[in-house]
């Protein structure tokens, strides 16, 4: 009886529980602290930086600067092929082979792009990380963009663009009004080029703007002697590759009529860019006094222009002020979305709000606190932390501790928020519309 009581499994696996949490307590492991960010440039030119976390997962990315904005009228479009074209067939690999051995070992391979930069990250565990470094190093550096396989990525392609929002296309128009080409040109390829990027064009971009000067290998979860190590897999061409040209700011106005029921306007001014720190800094809380739209799902927006909109029409219209920011200019005004029948009482508020922002001590102090929030957040991300430390590397040629940030953003004062609401206040706007149109005011009765 009492054998049997013993072999119970009750009794067994009571007794293997205290064995685990003994064996548990022998072997506790102790995970180090997390290490600083890292920052070293090879003898190519190439920069590789890397925040060793001592976790399982190992995020590598490659951030070259090439965009948008090095775009020319005959390969207009390029960089959004370019971005679909990511995986495909490189010199050294198919395209199937890259597919089946990224998800044999669970990591996968993205891309994404900016007007100022393209991204291709990879993510995998840690003891894969040498093999995602093989792939993402090939893929980036060894593009052979064979013309079948280019056009079996424009249904891709026409897929993305049928999904744009309006709200998309209205700040797409906006960038165009305001910079015309180099900033104005669009993320995303114009409906008469889809198909039109050959091979040579492709190869010609990748060329002329994928150098070692202008590219940044960040890791995230890797030890900064292997990451720079990985770095020299990529055979990038050595040099700083063309310099871009500086963007000029037009109150300029763009318009597109699809009818329907809502109308979708972009308005801004010229801001600084980013090199221009402390401007810049001023710039984004100036943004979070005006409003960055609603914090809660189906909340009303908070912020000057979202109550300037609601006194002007009981249509619930959504206001929220905008500021894409890139390296030698900026934007700073707001996006409404309004019922066709209110948009020209609602535009003319919210442009009237615009030209009279002023900031109080309480306003600056409750922005600060929001735009440190909202860095730190993004930063949360592992994907937005590489893009984010990559940019600023080919930007500045350095990047922000995140310990820094709080640091920063309180070294600006209420005088220089001020500063910029009086700037904008002063400025010509640019105006971009789509939607139905039938009541929304030009930009020259604004």
């Amino acid at each position: 009886m009492a054998s049997r009581f013993v072999k119970s499994p009750v009794v067994q696996t009571t007794a293997k529980r205290q064995y685990a949490a003994q064996a548990v307590a022998k072997t506790e492991h102790v995970v180090p602290a997390p290490e600083p960010l890292k920052v070293s440039k090879l003898k190519n030119g190439l920069t590789v930086a890397s925040i060793e976390n001592h976790g399982p997962v190992t995020s590598l990315g490659v951030v070259v600067k090439a965009g948008a904005r090095n775009e020319v009228y005959e390969n207009t479009g390029v960089s959004h092929m370019l971005r679909i074209s990511a995986g495909l067939a490189t010199k050294n690999k198919t395209a199937f082979n890259i597919t089946r051995n990224l998800q044999q070992i669970g990591s996968n391979l993205h891309c994404t792009s900016g007007r100022e930069h393209i991204m291709y990250y990879a993510q995998a565990t840690r003891n894969n990380s040498e093999m995602i470094a093989d792939y993402l190093t090939d893929v980036v550096s060894n593009q052979s963009f064979k013309p079948w396989e280019l056009g079996d990525t424009l249904p891709r392609m026409r897929v993305e663009l049928g999904n744009v929002s309006p709200g998309t296309k209205a700040l797409e128009l906006l960038h165009q009004a305001a910079f015309r080409s180099g900033l104005g040109n669009s993320l995303f390829c114009a409906e008469h080029k889809v198909g039109s990027h050959n091979p040579e064009q492709m190869q010609q971009f990748v060329s002329k703007h994928f150098t070692s000067g202008r590219a940044a290998l960040v890791g995230v979860g890797v030890p900064h002697s292997e990451l720079v190590r990985y770095g020299e897999l990529l055979s990038l061409e050595e040099g700083a590759g063309p310099s871009a040209i500086a963007s000029k700011f037009n109150a300029g106005e763009q318009r597109l009529e699809t009818g329907g029921s809502m109308a979708y306007v972009a308005l801004a001014a010229a801001a600084p860019g980013a090199t221009s720190v402390k401007e810049a800094l001023a710039c984004m809380l100036l943004q979070r006094v005006l409003g960055s739209g609603a914090h809660t799902k189906r909340g009303l927006g908070q912020g000057k222009l979202s109550k300037a909109a609601n006194a002007a029409s009981a249509a619930n219209p959504t206001v929220a002020a905008i500021g894409p920011m890139y390296s030698d200019a900026g934007l700073l005004g707001a996006m409404i979305s309004v019922e066709a029948g209110s948009a020209g009482k609602v535009v003319s508020a919210v442009a009237a709000a615009l030209r009279s922002a002023s900031v109080t001590e309480a306003e600056v102090a409750g922005a600060k606190k929001n735009l440190i929030a909202d860095v730190l957040s993004a930063q949360g991300s592992t994907a937005s932390l590489i893009e984010d430390i990559g940019t600023q590397l080919l930007i500045a040629g350095d990047a922000i501790q995140a310990d820094k940030i709080p640091e920063l953003v309180n070294g600006v004062s209420v005088a220089d928020v001020q500063a910029a609401a009086k700037r904008l206040a002063g400025s010509n706007l640019a105006m971009s519309a789509v939607g139905n149109l039938s009541t929304t005011p030009y930009v020259d009765s604004l």
